[in-house]
């Protein structure tokens, strides 16, 4: 017998119409779902009718679907843990803080409104140093599953999103963590019954209101159709009615604090739920169609979030075609400007058609590889493309370097067992800048490094170097400027000492520049040694010889006649400490350290990746020649 809500005339109408649901036929098809999942051995999951119902509905009474849909929703928890975990109660302290600061209000509809669900979500609403993005992922996920088991507008209509951002800082927007954004998205898209049909962003900065519309134009027709952004906060009125809204908001439904205990009553009745849900969940070691080697859960999580290789057992209950996948869906990478698409198209030679066909071919490699496992996400595998100029056989070496590289020296590359304190401690010294326009303002971005900000009695180079290098990996997974038209490096020597060169042996200065160039698809433009200090031509004539030509033909010794450097480097894209216009150093060190502070997670995920030498097919990697005098990492053998 089963147990259900009847709908409202109105939605009951459209759920007949459009997601194809036959109200005679809904107990069976519910039957039909819960024997199918009673006999996987695999996967343990809630039986309740509504709970199945929302997943037909979702899946437009697709039974295959549905099913495939119930696979990815218990998977998908499974391998984002620092969402999906024990502290999805609901008596959590930090679970009730976050709702009563009102970050998420879930905006009650009429019974007879046959709209889609809404939810505003107020960015900027959060204090970054006491709560972590993941944080409020959590408290939304929370509700995104309370909203699929009862709100019926949003199992038949769908749902909009309200993005407010008002008071949004840049520390709010560099604590959005690109890897569990990407995952989190995914879970939303292919594992939630809930359809989204619109996001909305309001109350956006003047300045960033611009940007945020030309970067819309690059997304497919049917996205931009569910996406507005407005700087106009009447824009709210658009979308939702204001009798529906709180006063604050300009309604007529009570306060923000009547919604939000409102809120926290729902949550507490859902006590017993989300206790329950600790026993649901997968076992892959007992699912009976198992995946292949180097399939593995988090293989699954390009950028695109698209889960394509999840395999389910699909044998119960009716005949299926087994060879229905997902459908075929585009990269899901960050659309380029106008100009930067423009460089990668004339100057990378990228081809925008065949960029998922060239992201496939090295996924397809990497797999086949059994002494590499390397981050495969659309965005990093389009950057390592990038960095080569589409030149695949390049490319798979590049990230075989890199990780090869990093696994082998740890020391000098790695991401590895990464100190944020300490790095953030090096970084407050102002030694390592990345300023914020690029050369010419569409042109490489540009990098000042200031050796005589650290004291070599108390730092070494090489955490210094350490330090940039992480810093490189952020610019790696965020920074399209630089990935496309590359980078430009000053050195400031202005007051380094003996102390300070003393730290540069031949030995580090090798393996620090063989990685730069061979391993890094970071393309250096150039290098401008600047205020050097006596003796520096000696030290500089001992190292150039170890670097490659095309290395020596990037490096300019200006000394102090800074007007030579202007001539390639205007003194405006210079910090105001400079006498030029982009930006100034405290500011530069205060945004990065928001950046860095994000990036925790992401530290403690590339302990997964790396070589194992021992299984590499052929010849070995003879590590004690690699660094002779022509840096060519020649033996390496990546095919």
């Amino acid at each position: 017998m089963t147990f259900l809500r009847p709908l409202p005339a109105g939605l009951q109408k459209i759920a007949i119409e459009e997601l194809n649901e036959v109200p005679d036929r809904v107990e069976s098809d519910i039957c039909a779902l819960r024997t199918w999942l009673e006999k996987l051995p695999h996967l343990r999951a809630c039986m309740e009718d509504q709970f199945l119902l929302s997943f037909l509905r979702g899946s437009k009474f697709s039974l295959e679907k549905a099913k495939q849909k119930i696979d990815r929703f218990y998977t998908l928890q499974a391998v984002i843990p620092e969402i999906f975990n024990e502290h999805r109660l609901v008596d959590d302290p930090q679970v009730l803080e976050i709702i009563r600061m009102g970050v998420i209000l879930r905006i009650p509809l009429d019974k007879e409104d046959t709209g889609p669900a809404v939810t505003i979500i107020r960015v900027g609403s959060y204090d970054t140093q006491k709560y972590k993005f993941q944080d409020i992922i959590r408290v939304g996920s929370m509700f995104g599953e309370i909203m699929m088991l009862e709100d019926d507008n949003a199992t038949v209509s769908g749902y909009l999103e309200i993005m407010d951002m008002t008071g949004v800082t840049a520390a709010n927007l560099f604590a959005l963590q690109p890897q569990l954004l990407s995952k989190f998205s995914a879970y939303a898209d292919e594992a939630m019954p809930t359809r989204q049909k619109g996001i909305h962003f309001i109350n956006v900065p003047k300045a960033f209101e611009t940007g945020f519309k030309s970067l819309l134009s690059w997304f497919p027709g049917k996205i931009r159709e569910r996406v507005s952004v407005s700087s106009d906060p009447e824009a709210i009125f658009e979308r939702v009615s204001r009798d529906y809204l709180p006063v604050e908001y300009g309604g007529t439904k009570g306060s923000m604090q009547d919604l939000l205990e409102e809120m926290e009553a729902k949550l507490g009745s859902y006590r017993e739920y989300f206790e329950g849900t600790q026993i649901f969940g997968i076992d892959e070691q007992l699912r009976e169609e198992q995946r292949s080697p180097g399939n593995s859960h988090e293989s699954h999580f390009g950028v695109d979030g698209s889960f394509r290789q999840l395999a389910i057992d699909l044998d119960n209950c009716s005949s299926i075609d087994r060879s229905v996948r997902s459908p075929k869906m585009p990269p899901a990478i960050r659309p380029l400007s106008p100009e930067l698409q423009k460089a990668a198209v004339e100057k990378l030679n990228e081809i925008p058609e065949k960029i998922e066909d060239d992201i496939a071919a090295l996924r397809e490699w990497i797999r086949q590889q059994p002494h590499l496992k390397a981050r495969t996400d659309d965005q990093t595998l389009v950057n390592f493309l990038r960095g080569c100029k589409y030149s695949l056989e390049r490319t798979k070496s590049k990230i075989d370097r890199f990780y090869t590289l990093r696994t082998k020296y740890p020391d000098f590359y790695a991401a590895h067992k990464v100190d944020v304190d300490k790095l953030l401690e090096i970084f407050r010294l102002g030694a390592i800048l990345l300023l914020p326009r690029p050369l010419n303002d569409n042109g490489p971005r540009i990098a000042l490094l200031r050796q005589a900000m650290y004291d070599p009695s108390v730092y070494t180079f090489q955490e210094v170097n350490h330090a940039a290098g992480l810093m490189q990996q952020i610019m790696l997974n965020e920074d399209d400027v630089a990935i496309v038209n590359g980078m430009i490096s000053i050195l400031d020597l202005a007051n380094v000492t003996a102390g300070h060169f003393l730290h540069m042996t031949p030995s580090f200065a090798k393996k620090m520049t063989v990685f730069q160039e061979e391993a890094l698809p970071l393309r250096p433009q150039g290098v401008h040694f600047i205020n050097t200090p006596a003796g520096f031509e000696t030290i500089f004539n001992m190292v150039k010889p170890m670097l490659s030509k095309k290395q020596q033909g990037r490096l300019y010794v200006h000394g102090n006649k800074l007007d030579a450097l202007y001539d390639q480097v205007p003194q405006k894209y210079l910090p105001i400490e400079y006498g030029g216009e982009n930006g100034s150093i405290p500011d530069i060190i205060a945004e990065w350290e928001q950046r860095i502070l994000t990036y925790r997670s992401f530290w403690d995920e590339e302990n997964n990746y790396g070589t194992d030498e021992s299984l590499r097919l052929g010849k070995a990697v003879d590590f004690e020649s690699l660094f002779g005098l022509q840096g060519s990492f020649r033996q390496l053998n990546v095919d």
